[in-house]
């Protein structure tokens, strides 16, 4: 089998992450990831999963990306050992999940 036309893992990656925005299924989850802390306040990356019901892959991706758009921000570091960090909104995070309730959308 000649492996040189075969993508490699960072094109099939990259391929995977881009049909997941163009459909929208990234948004959606990090919506789920928002509207998780709105309803029960700051909470680790552990318990998003297990509120969400997303693995925890997902959800360092989507918290990642959160962090990065300002959306949510680390509160601080939890009590468990390891400590972990307590992530909660962002007043800019705070004000796309109202305009999201109200049905507007940017």
């Amino acid at each position: 089998m000649n492996t040189a036309f075969q993508p490699s893992g960072n094109e099939v990656k990259h391929a995977a992450i881009s049909e997941r925005r163009r459909s929208g299924r990234l948004k959606a989850t990090q919506g789920a990831v928002m509207a998780a802390l709105t309803s029960k306040g700051p909470m680790t990356r552990n318990q998003l999963s297990e509120t969400t019901g997303l693995p925890v892959s997902s959800i360092c991706g989507r918290c990642r990306e959160l962090l990065d758009l300002d959306r949510i921000t680390v509160a601080s570091m939890s009590a468990d050992s390891p400590a972990r960090q307590v992530l909660d909104l962002t007043e800019s995070g705070k004000a796309l999940v109202a305009q999201a309730a109200k049905g507007v959308v940017s």
